[in-house]
């Protein structure tokens, strides 16, 4: 790959693989976060005792402790029906619409545009976003971190795949790997992206 004046090697990536039928987004941890914000939005900011002390606060003060998710089970039992019903594409519209620009730990606005959701939400199966969630939910302090830095959505097949982008001398953190090896046991279409650059 040709190397960029300026700029990141993520952004060289996404330049060298777009084309016609294909797009690609920078997201990092900002997509599935985003995702699971949306669709877990009254379990982050459910009325439990002690998690809310002002209303500006972007989450709740309980969230990485243990007894976070058993206070809200049945929040969270309901988010993950959504995804078995086929009711969670609406779900997390209606919630986009209604909650933008409200400051929440697990959202980047700025990053989740329309166009991102859009693609993403058609091109990502239901199975796909519950097998990320759950493993999320195992450990949301750590596990918020280390996603893929890119999603490439084929819009005319309405497929996508994960690309974790390394450049020359970068090599895979260990919270990256982690987050990798779960997603290829479930099934989600990641693969990694080690550029280098021609002379």
């Amino acid at each position: 790959m040709q190397k960029p004046h300026q700029g990141r090697v993520e952004a060289a990536v996404i330049a060298h693989l777009s084309d016609s039928h294909t797009r690609l987004f920078h997201v990092e941890n900002h997509l599935f976060n985003g995702l699971f914000a949306l669709l877990f939005w009254p379990a982050l900011f459910a009325p439990v005792r002690g998690a809310f002390f002002h209303p500006f606060q972007n989450g709740p003060a309980d969230l990485y402790r243990p007894g976070f998710i058993d206070s809200r089970a049945d929040w969270l039992t309901e988010g993950f029906a959504h995804l078995t019903n086929a009711s969670y594409k609406a779900v997390i519209w209606a919630r986009y619409q209604e909650k933008y620009g409200l400051s929440c730990s697990f959202i980047h606005w700025p990053s989740l545009s329309e166009e991102l959701l859009s693609l993403a939400l058609a091109a990502i199966p239901a199975a796909h976003l519950k097998a990320v969630f759950e493993y999320l939910l195992l450990d949301l302090r750590h596990h918020r971190k280390g996603m893929p830095d890119l999603i490439e959505v084929n819009i005319k097949q309405q497929s996508y795949r994960l690309l974790e982008v390394k450049g020359p001398g970068d090599r895979l953190q260990d919270h990256q790997q982690l987050w990798i090896q779960t997603m290829l046991q479930q099934g989600l279409p990641v693969s990694l992206y080690q550029v280098s650059w021609q002379s």
